[in-house]
């Protein structure tokens, strides 16, 4: 038995070190909200949080949303301004048409872009046409379930291999 509990003790180990790399964050740009049920016209006004990088933010940071209409490949930028706090910014963003709408951050530093799932900007009560089937959006503050579990998950394969080999006596000490 207290073989049992030192081979699961090292595949915890084991498997803590390997996914520690996961649950590490990196700078970037964190989102106040996601858009949901606007209208074409309707403002979204998200706050923009620049993570810091090893413990700095970036400089000179120019931050904002781009938006791009998946139908016709109309993309808009919209700049974000600063507050109070340095890491924090907002921004106002207004989807002209209805349709899907893709959208992205980004922090003006690195070029990079930081995007979201597709959201559907409904068309206006009264119109008519179909409306388009509304897309996943990614919930606020979620925590990364599934990467815990196929960690935890790989821990207990490890635990169950190295009893089987502590069973079989291949590696018992002679």
């Amino acid at each position: 038995m207290r073989r049992l509990i030192f081979v699961f003790a090292l595949a915890l180990l084991a498997a803590a070190a390997l996914s520690a790399g996961a649950f590490a964050k990196e700078g970037g740009v964190e989102l106040g909200s996601t858009p949901s049920a606007l209208g074409p016209g309707d403002p979204w006004t998200p706050s923009l949080t620049l993570i810091d990088d090893g413990g700095q933010l970036p400089a000179n940071a120019k931050p904002g949303i781009k938006i791009t209409n998946l139908e016709t490949g109309r993309t808009i930028d919209y700049p974000a301004t600063p507050t109070d706090n340095p890491a924090v910014y907002t921004v106002r963003v207004v989807f002209p048409t209805p349709g899907q709408w893709d959208y992205a951050a980004y922090d003006g530093v690195t070029d990079r872009l930081y995007e979201f799932p597709a959201t559907t900007i409904l068309a206006p009560q009264g119109t008519v046409g179909a409306t388009p089937e509304a897309a996943a959006t990614a919930e606020e503050g979620s925590f990364p379930l599934w990467p815990l579990l196929g960690g935890l998950g790989g821990a207990g394969l490890l635990a169950l291999g190295a009893l089987a080999a502590i069973r079989s006596r291949k590696f018992a000490h002679s």
